[in-house]
């Protein structure tokens, strides 16, 4: 009965013995490594506080190298890795097979990041001034609304396009015919004068959404006319909610003889738009007015104003 119990006891002995031994082994299961950069001799050198990503199927860690360059990840299942490495200009990859309870030395090597420099260019979803065939040019409403214009007429942006200048009487000359040959539609409707043969109608900028000018007006519907056809139209009105826009509120002062007398310029506009019956029906009204005084050099200080 002695001999047997001893044989268990040294059996027992020696399982706490070979756990105690072995267990150190299987806690420090762990995957490090050092992360280096090599020189143009060959040499190895350290890279510290890099960091350094362990990624694996639906698992990711990461960490810091410390001042030798060495990290570590304890705890890791069996499992194939890729460990990334990344420092100020510089990376590194490498994928490596890990087997749980032991412990893997991966070192990984930096090399310097290629620069790369892309341009993407991308043309503007509404151009200034696009040609859509060899005898038409549209002015869109980005350009109408944003291009300097002194008068805030349409008819003072159409030089703009090819083709079209102003004369010394300040009316618009279009392919190179007089101001009276040429046409003018709003919406599809002539809005020629019939006496002049210049547009019978100028609408505030906020309520146009294009101008097109027509070098070739051949089809009848445009008309008896010998030069070219300038086209407006108008913006559609709000359908779903009431919008108001309000521009040039402020009015510029007078200077004359140092002082500032009186008002120069006041050019307010109101535009409004909304439904009448939702979704079926909707109204768009511009208001405008137009105080300009206009200086003529000869004339004394304060008699020298041409009103508008």
């Amino acid at each position: 009965m002695k001999p047997l119990m001893t044989i268990r006891a040294l059996a027992l002995i020696s399982a706490v013995t070979c756990a105690l031994v072995w267990f150190p082994r299987v806690a420090a299961a762990q995957v490090e490594g050092t992360v280096y950069t090599v020189d143009s001799e060959g040499n190895r050198s350290a890279v510290p506080s890099a960091l350094v990503r362990l990624r694996g199927p639906s698992f990711s860690r990461e960490t810091l190298a410390n001042g030798q360059g060495r990290y570590s990840f304890s705890a890791v299942a069996t499992n194939t890795y890729q460990i990334d490495a990344m420092a100020p200009g510089l990376t590194g990859s490498n994928t490596v097979t890990f087997i749980s309870g032991t412990t893997l030395d991966v070192a990984v090597e930096l090399k310097v990041e290629a620069v790369k420099e892309s341009v993407t260019v991308t043309a503007s979803a509404e151009p200034p001034v696009s040609t859509y065939s060899s005898d038409q040019s549209v002015i869109n409403k980005s350009t109408v609304l944003n291009a300097p214009n002194k008068q805030d007429r349409v008819d003072a942006l159409l030089p703009l396009i090819p083709g079209v200048v102003r004369g010394p009487d300040g009316l618009i000359n279009m392919k190179g015919a007089r101001a009276s040959q040429g046409g003018s539609l709003v919406n599809s409707a002539n809005a020629t004068d019939p006496v002049t043969g210049n547009a019978a109608m100028s609408l505030p900028i906020d309520v146009v959404e294009s101008v097109k000018v027509i070098a070739n007006p051949y089809d009848p519907e445009y008309g008896r006319l010998t030069g070219a056809v300038s086209t407006l139209e108008t913006v559609t009105g709000n359908f779903n909610a009431f919008h108001a826009t309000v521009q040039n509120l402020l009015v510029r002062p007078r200077k004359r003889a140092g002082d500032f007398v009186g008002i120069e310029s006041a050019t307010p506009r109101i535009t409004a738009t909304g439904p009448i019956v939702k979704d079926k029906t909707a109204f768009t009204q511009s208001f405008e007015y137009r105080f300009i005084r206009t200086p003529v050099s000869s004339l004394p200080q304060l008699q020298r104003d041409m009103k508008l």
